[in-house]
Protein backbone atom coordinates (compact mmCIF):
# COMPACT_ATOMS: atom_id res chain seq x y z
CA UNK A 1 0.00 0.00 0.00
CA UNK A 2 1.43 3.37 -1.02
CA UNK A 3 1.77 5.92 1.75
CA UNK A 4 1.03 9.59 1.16
CA UNK A 5 4.06 11.86 0.98
CA UNK A 6 4.40 14.78 3.36
CA UNK A 7 7.26 17.28 3.32
CA UNK A 8 8.88 18.07 6.65
CA UNK A 9 11.58 20.62 7.41
CA UNK A 10 14.02 19.39 10.03
CA UNK A 11 16.53 21.36 12.05
CA UNK A 12 20.07 20.58 10.83
CA UNK A 13 21.11 18.95 14.12
CA UNK A 14 18.00 16.77 14.17
CA UNK A 15 18.50 15.70 10.56
CA UNK A 16 22.17 14.89 11.22
CA UNK A 17 21.27 12.76 14.25
CA UNK A 18 18.64 10.81 12.31
CA UNK A 19 21.14 10.29 9.48
CA UNK A 20 23.67 9.00 12.02
CA UNK A 21 21.12 6.55 13.47
CA UNK A 22 20.13 5.39 9.98
CA UNK A 23 23.75 4.79 8.98
CA UNK A 24 24.53 2.98 12.23
CA UNK A 25 21.51 0.69 11.89
CA UNK A 26 21.87 0.29 8.11
CA UNK A 27 18.31 1.47 7.60
CA UNK A 28 16.82 4.23 5.51
CA UNK A 29 16.37 7.76 6.80
CA UNK A 30 12.61 7.40 6.28
CA UNK A 31 12.37 4.12 8.16
CA UNK A 32 14.30 5.45 11.16
CA UNK A 33 12.28 8.67 11.21
CA UNK A 34 8.98 6.78 11.11
CA UNK A 35 10.08 4.52 13.97
CA UNK A 36 11.15 7.52 16.06
CA UNK A 37 7.83 9.26 15.46
CA UNK A 38 5.89 6.10 16.29
CA UNK A 39 7.76 5.68 19.58
CA UNK A 40 7.29 9.36 20.46
CA UNK A 41 3.54 9.10 19.90
CA UNK A 42 3.33 5.91 21.98
CA UNK A 43 5.28 7.52 24.83
CA UNK A 44 2.95 10.51 24.73
CA UNK A 45 -0.11 8.23 24.78
CA UNK A 46 1.33 6.07 27.58
CA UNK A 47 3.27 8.23 30.06
CA UNK A 48 5.81 6.18 31.99
CA UNK A 49 6.76 4.03 29.00
CA UNK A 50 10.03 4.38 27.10
CA UNK A 51 11.78 2.35 24.42
CA UNK A 52 15.18 0.67 24.59
CA UNK A 53 17.36 -1.47 22.36
CA UNK A 54 17.38 -5.13 23.32
CA UNK A 55 19.00 -8.08 21.51
CA UNK A 56 15.65 -8.84 19.83
CA UNK A 57 15.06 -5.20 18.84
CA UNK A 58 13.35 -2.16 20.32
CA UNK A 59 11.22 -2.87 23.37
CA UNK A 60 8.63 -0.92 25.34
CA UNK A 61 9.80 -0.63 28.95
CA UNK A 62 8.40 0.66 32.23
CA UNK A 63 10.30 3.78 33.32
CA UNK A 64 12.50 3.40 36.38
CA UNK A 65 12.42 -0.40 36.39
CA UNK A 66 14.27 -1.78 33.38
CA UNK A 67 11.38 -4.22 32.92
CA UNK A 68 9.79 -4.72 29.56
CA UNK A 69 6.06 -4.13 29.43
CA UNK A 70 5.75 -7.76 28.33
CA UNK A 71 7.41 -8.90 31.58
CA UNK A 72 4.88 -7.01 33.70
CA UNK A 73 1.98 -8.28 31.60
CA UNK A 74 3.29 -11.85 31.75
CA UNK A 75 3.10 -11.65 35.56
CA UNK A 76 -0.33 -10.02 35.32
CA UNK A 77 -1.57 -12.96 33.24
CA UNK A 78 -0.01 -15.52 35.61
CA UNK A 79 -1.80 -13.78 38.49
CA UNK A 80 -5.13 -14.09 36.67
CA UNK A 81 -5.24 -10.36 35.86
CA UNK A 82 -5.32 -9.22 39.48
CA UNK A 83 -3.85 -5.73 39.79
CA UNK A 84 -3.72 -6.06 43.58
CA UNK A 85 -1.67 -9.27 43.42
CA UNK A 86 0.50 -7.78 40.66
CA UNK A 87 1.34 -4.84 42.92
CA UNK A 88 2.32 -7.26 45.71
CA UNK A 89 4.42 -9.36 43.31
CA UNK A 90 6.19 -6.36 41.71
CA UNK A 91 6.26 -3.70 44.47
CA UNK A 92 9.36 -2.03 42.98
CA UNK A 93 7.38 -1.14 39.84
CA UNK A 94 4.99 1.06 41.81
CA UNK A 95 1.37 1.88 41.11
CA UNK A 96 2.20 4.40 38.37
CA UNK A 97 4.47 1.93 36.56
CA UNK A 98 1.85 -0.81 36.69
CA UNK A 99 -0.81 1.54 35.34
CA UNK A 100 1.55 2.58 32.53
CA UNK A 101 2.21 -1.05 31.58
CA UNK A 102 -1.49 -1.92 31.67
CA UNK A 103 -2.38 1.15 29.58
CA UNK A 104 0.26 0.24 27.01
CA UNK A 105 -1.06 -3.32 26.92
CA UNK A 106 -4.63 -2.12 26.35
CA UNK A 107 -3.46 0.00 23.41
CA UNK A 108 -1.05 -2.55 21.88
CA UNK A 109 -2.20 -6.02 23.00
CA UNK A 110 -0.99 -7.91 19.92
CA UNK A 111 2.58 -6.60 20.30
CA UNK A 112 2.74 -7.52 23.99
CA UNK A 113 1.01 -10.89 23.60
CA UNK A 114 3.54 -11.80 20.88
CA UNK A 115 6.45 -10.78 23.14
CA UNK A 116 5.05 -12.83 26.04
CA UNK A 117 4.67 -15.86 23.77
CA UNK A 118 8.18 -15.47 22.30
CA UNK A 119 9.71 -15.21 25.76
CA UNK A 120 7.76 -18.12 27.26
CA UNK A 121 9.73 -20.79 25.43
CA UNK A 122 11.00 -23.46 27.80
CA UNK A 123 14.54 -24.85 27.87
CA UNK A 124 13.09 -28.17 26.70
CA UNK A 125 11.54 -26.50 23.64
CA UNK A 126 14.83 -24.75 22.88
CA UNK A 127 16.75 -28.02 23.21
CA UNK A 128 14.29 -29.74 20.87
CA UNK A 129 14.61 -26.98 18.28
CA UNK A 130 18.39 -26.48 18.68
CA UNK A 131 19.97 -29.73 19.90
CA UNK A 132 23.09 -29.13 21.98
CA UNK A 133 22.26 -25.49 22.68
CA UNK A 134 21.59 -26.05 26.38
CA UNK A 135 24.65 -27.45 28.12
CA UNK A 136 24.17 -29.36 31.31
CA UNK A 137 26.80 -29.65 34.03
Amino acid sequence: MATPTKTLRLRPRLRAEIERLAKRSRRSFTEVTQDLLEEALRMRQCPGIYFADEPAGREAKVAGTGLGVWEVIQQYQVLKQSEKRLHKTLPHVGAAGLKSALLYYRRYPREIDEAVAENSVTFEALEAKYPGLVRRA
